[in-house]
């Protein structure tokens, strides 16, 4: 008997304008399993992740605890690299690019001048050079270029998330700081995109704001979602409708889709509740966790352990889910996510036992074995993220098998113009950026020598493997090794 295949593009609509995406089946694939049943090859998606630091401590000549002794495959881990020996070997989906740099001295193509925090962060996101040490990109970035190519093939082009919700001192602002995103307006001019900072908020534009509902349907969702609690209450029709027409296979992974919306849900309203009142959207549902106070000084004596820091921990893990959830629907295919901002001044006391904020441990502690620690919470967090999207089954393989995911540092440890100093944290010598996923033929589990390429050759070579012709800015070309 013939099979009646599902369209790759059905959605589980309900009450509201409420729609839920389903993963890839066996019933939406050809006979082989390897294509789309009604035409296209697997879909690819993007990720960028960034965060604001560097590999060393100031003054402290060992330049990193990232970067493996052996090259190729089966490379050695380091003390900021060893959650990449948890979640079932994760390594060998995670390969880690190392003696990369940014010129500076507008010395070269994405090059920056002097001022380190502010003037290396656009010609690092978006490739073009930054001779004035402005704080803004002149270029799109790379989650930009990718969904330019693609985003039209899906319900949202592109997602920004924000991990680190605030600046966390009294007596300053980011800056663009917080800004990894910027694309092209109506008029040709360069304008940043904000991040989501609220899970919640993330959440719940997953469901609703992807369709083109009217506002009398948006408000219905919005009140049945804060009663019921669930998306998966407002779509059960459809679900029970689909469920007899799945073979054992496509059961199994249906399931498993919808118990990790649950799961999701759940988890998410059992974040104590902010007492800042950040998220009202949907207050029976469950808050975003409390934003952290500022701080009135970087550590040290006086530095309040217990502020500056929002939970990132789990705002993370959140929003690593959310990502999750968006790839495997299908509803966008380029993502990008902050995790920590540039010059963070998140506190790390809860995590490393250190009291100071996230960039004077590379300044005040200035060790690199304090600064490996902070690596390391990071580093556990892509991770999370890499795994979860290879333990998801698709076609024949996993949706890690057809993604490009890309994690960049604000800096390396080397030679600060500025001051002339070596072996600084405001650097961008000997930097190092981490890949993950096999799209497009990507090398994973290797680490590769950069040979003094720029990182944003990394963010060219991950855009070419899904399926993105085109250069990132000044950059042109790719790293020797990372496409097969």
């Amino acid at each position: 008997m013939a099979i009646k295949r599902l369209h790759r593009r059905t959605f589980l609509r309900g009450i509201g304008g409420v729609a839920v995406g389903l993963p890839i089946l066996e019933i939406m694939l050809n006979d082989h399993g390897d294509a789309l049943a009604f035409g296209g090859a697997v879909p690819r998606r993007f990720m960028v992740g960034f965060h604001g630091q560097a590999m060393g401590g100031d003054g402290d000549p060992e330049r990193d605890r990232y970067r493996p002794d052996t090259l190729g495959p089966n490379y050695d881990l380091k003390q900021a690299t060893m959650p990449l020996a948890g979640y079932g070997n994760v390594k060998d989906s995670i390969s880690i690019i190392s003696n990369l740099r940014i010129p500076y001295n507008n010395s070269g193509p994405g090059s920056w001048n002097t001022e380190f925090h502010l003037g290396a962060m656009p010609p690092l996101l978006c490739g073009v050079s930054n001779p004035d040490d402005s704080s803004a990109c002149r270029g799109i970035t790379a989650d930009q270029a990718v969904a330019n190519a693609v985003g039209t093939a899906t319900p949202i082009s592109s997602l920004q998330y924000q991990v680190q919700p605030s600046w966390y001192l009294t007596d300053s602002a980011p800056y663009g700081r917080d800004t990894i995103s910027y694309k092209l307006d109506g008029g040709g001019s360069v304008v940043p995109v904000l991040g989501q900072a609220s899970p919640h908020q993330a959440y719940v534009s997953l469901f609703t704001g992807f369709m083109p509902t009217d506002p009398g349907d948006a408000e219905g969702a919005i009140r049945e979602l804060a009663k019921r609690k669930s998306v998966l209450d407002l779509v059960h029709t459809n679900i029970d409708r689909l469920m007899p027409r799945l073979g054992a296979v496509d059961k199994i992974r249906m399931q498993r889709h919808l118990d990790e919306i649950r799961d999701l849900e759940t988890r998410l309203a059992a974040i104590p509740p902010d007492a800042g009142g950040q998220c009202q959207m949907f207050p029976d549902f469950g808050d975003d966790p409390a934003i952290g106070g500022n701080n009135n000084s970087n550590g040290g004596d006086g530095f309040d352990v217990n502020a500056g820091y929002s939970d990132e921990d789990t705002r993370a893990r959140r929003f690593s889910d959310l990502i999750h959830m968006a790839f495997t629907c299908d509803l966008t295919r380029s993502v990008a996510l902050l995790y920590t901002m540039a010059q963070s001044h998140m506190n790390v006391h809860s995590f490393t036992s250190i009291p100071y904020d996230q960039h004077e441990v590379g300044h005040s502690v200035g060790t690199t074995d304090g600064v490996s620690q902070v690596l390391a919470w990071q580093l556990d967090q892509f991770a999370y993220l890499v795994a979860k999207l290879r333990d998801t089954p698709e076609g024949a393989g996993n949706v890690l098998d057809n993604t490009a995911m890309v994690l960049l540092y604000e800096g390396g440890h080397g030679l600060d113009p500025a001051t002339g100093d070596e072996n600084r944290t405001h650097s961008t010598e000997n930097m190092i950026v981490t890949v993950a996923g096999r799209a497009g033929g990507m090398v994973a589990g290797e680490h590769i020598d950069g040979n003094g390429m720029h990182p944003v050759h990394v963010l060219n070579t991950a855009m070419r493997a899904v399926g993105v012709d085109e250069d990132l800015g000044e950059v042109v070309g790719t790293i020797p090794g990372l496409l097969a």
